[in-house]
């Protein structure tokens, strides 16, 4: 996809989201949908149709071998108009919420996107993307939505330990079969800091490593770092703030550490 870099910056009270009950609308974030359009009622448009009607029948699917609940890709017909797609639900989400998102994710591309060949749309608790092209097991940091709190860090404890838990929730992350983790820290005896990181789990755990590496790296200074933000990119994602956005929930299944994760100074971006 060719999608340019976006920036926002945003109150407390714009990136401070209620926790999801499965009867509630989920909270759009963004979406992209290049100018490449296919021909209304072609047979492109009929294996669209297929694949979104696949990934809504499958966002309750248990875990198989390779992948946990929350997350399905698929195709759908042959070149050339072969379809690809995939949702993938944050992690801390149950079954019904996550089938929830999808369903309204997919009703919505026929309003937002109703031609592209290509499309991703984001809510706060799912993720779904097709294209013409496949996307499967390979990074794309190509678009990045960055969201960060308007107000300052209030010092360079706080940097510092917002750094530390960012890595240490990469670091366990890498160890799950989910790709996905919550981490918290105490920050003073009546605060407390949470973060949250996830990868599509149809990467291998270097690409997710330097993923996300890329996604924090931007924490990795004195003066760029604020009280609550976020950076997204079509393959991974994290977010950090001083009140919990999340389920305090399980992670999934821990794995045996098998590789050491680069630094992140070794990670640098292709723009």
């Amino acid at each position: 996809m060719n999608m340019q870099v976006i920036f926002v910056f945003v109150t407390a009270l714009s990136l401070q989201i209620s926790l999801t009950r499965a009867d509630d609308k989920p909270t759009y974030i963004y979406h992209n949908c290049p100018s490449t359009n296919f021909t209304p009622n072609s047979a492109y448009q009929s294996n669209l149709n297929l694949l979104l009607s696949t990934l809504r029948s499958n966002a309750t699917r248990g875990s198989s071998d390779k992948f946990s609940k929350g997350f399905y890709n698929t195709t759908a017909g042959h070149e050339p108009n072969k379809v690809y797609g995939l949702f993938l639900c944050r992690g801390d989400l149950g079954t019904e919420n996550c089938q929830s998102c999808v369903n309204f994710a997919t009703s919505e591309t026929a309003q937002l996107c109703p031609f592209g060949k290509e499309y991703i749309i984001g809510y706060e608790e799912c993720l779904l993307r097709y294209s013409n092209i496949s996307f499967f097991s390979a990074v794309d940091t190509s678009f990045r939505l960055s969201q960060w709190n308007a107000e300052n860090s209030p010092g360079r404890l706080f940097d510092q330990l917002v750094w530390n838990l960012m890595n240490e929730a990469v670091n366990q992350a890498l160890s799950t079969t989910k790709m996905f983790t919550t981490v918290k820290k105490n920050y003073t005896a009546s605060q407390t800091l949470y973060s949250l990181v996830q990868c599509t789990p149809d990467l291998s755990r270097d690409d997710c490593s330097r993923c996300l590496r890329l996604a924090i790296s931007p924490l990795d200074g004195c003066c760029s770092i604020k009280i609550g933000g976020r950076v997204r990119y079509p393959s991974c994602n994290f977010r950090y703030e001083l009140y919990q956005f999340y389920n305090d929930t399980s992670i999934g299944t821990l794995l045996p550490a098998v590789f050491s994760p680069p630094s992140p100074g070794s990670v640098t971006s292709s723009k």
